[in-house]
């Protein structure tokens, strides 16, 4: 394996050679498994002065489990998503400025892209990871707010860009992207009953209301009518933010990546899943700071109908659960059982539509 990363290193380089994007030194980024993802510093700057930026490689599997087959066509779809998502003007909510990284370049050839690098940036995740442990104070709480609103803004702004006729041309995009919405849909939905194995005492006599679940989310994919634009993996790993205080008297920006898994899907689920791992924060170490995050991203997503967020819900619950109680480098295998009985609740809870569960929860403001 680490040959061949080797030789997709080399290619890439030499690929490049005698563009504007010859790179002088790659070095491996860290997050995402997909693909070959490297910090390029350029040989001679671009126009403006630019002379780092972000240089992802696609194959026909996934990057770090080569046995993992993937669809070369979510490259394709990443480029041309991100060429029409340069209409949607960044959201700006002061001090954070939430948009998408531009592209540079594309070889549909070799499936090399050239994108915007954001200096000094680390993903939501491993920013609260560093500077949110341990006893947070109060006068953290109201930038987390507004860092959580910014981010439901931005997300609520999207959703919304892309149901406009004059952006139909997204939704066709996106609507392509079958074979990544399938394997969503398997990993946060089918694999509940694989899990029940895995959690007998959690999860074992609600195996008929998880197989109701299961079938939920698979009817809901039957009926394209009824699907809406989404990212398909908004999560903690997918925001980039700079590595810096967020009291900034300067414009902070944010940038939304990785749009492989952007299809037509449910829309709540792209909710879902941030809120899921934001929660996870708290529950695998008791950062506070991630509880204000989801009260402010909720907040600034805005109203919807109890409906709508009983459907977050139910993906927190199916996320934590599948994924979460799983998840490498978390914690524990006994916190991991902890996880997956903390989806089950909540996702019980949102499946019987019960309010009241939610009083006094970590997700009470998620229901309003």
């Amino acid at each position: 394996m680490e040959n061949k990363a080797q030789g997709i290193k080399n290619a890439v380089r030499k690929e490049l050679v005698g563009t504007e994007y010859e790179v002088s030194s790659l070095t491996p980024l860290s997050g995402g498994t997909a693909n070959f993802i490297y910090l390029a510093r350029l040989h001679k700057p671009l126009s403006g002065g630019v002379n780092e930026v972000v240089l992802k490689h696609g194959e026909a599997y996934v990057a770090q489990h080569p046995d993992f087959k993937l669809e070369m066509v979510r490259c394709n779809i990443e480029e041309e998503g991100l060429r029409l998502l340069s209409k949607f003007p960044a959201v700006i909510s002061s001090p954070f400025e939430v948009g998408t990284p531009k592209l540079y370049h594309f070889n549909p050839q070799t499936s090399t892209q050239v994108q915007e690098y954001l200096p000094s940036a680390t993903n939501l995740k491993a920013y609260a990871l560093a500077n949110f442990r341990g006893r947070t104070t109060t006068s953290t709480k109201p930038q987390c707010l507004k860092l959580g609103q910014s981010l439901g803004r931005w997300l609520r702004g999207f959703h919304s860009w892309s149901d406009q006729p004059d952006n139909q041309s997204l939704h066709k995009l996106f609507a392509q992207n079958t074979a990544m919405r399938n394997i969503k849909k398997a990993i946060n939905y089918d694999q509940l009953l694989g899990r029940l194995s895995m959690f007998p005492a959690i999860l074992q006599e609600h195996e008929e209301t998880l197989q109701q679940i299961v079938a939920m989310a698979t009817a809901e994919l039957g009926d394209e009518s009824k699907l809406s634009v989404i990212h398909g993996d908004f999560w903690t790993g997918n925001i980039l933010i700079p590595d810096a205080p967020l009291d900034s008297d300067e414009a902070i920006p944010i940038r939304i990546i990785d749009w492989e898994m952007a299809q037509v899907g449910v829309r709540a689920e792209d909710l879902g899943q941030a809120i899921a791992e934001l929660w996870q924060l708290k529950l695998y170490k008791d950062i506070d700071a991630a509880l204000w995050i989801i009260q402010g991203f909720v907040s600034g997503y805005g109203k919807v109908d109890s409906e709508f967020m009983f459907r977050v819900l139910i993906h927190v619950g199916a996320h934590l659960i599948c994924i979460g109680s799983t998840t490498p480098g978390w914690g524990t295998p006994e916190q991991g059982q902890n996880i997956a009985k903390a989806g089950r609740d909540v996702l019980l809870s949102a499946w019987k539509k019960d309010a009241e569960a939610f009083r006094g929860h970590d997700l009470q403001h998620v229901l309003g």
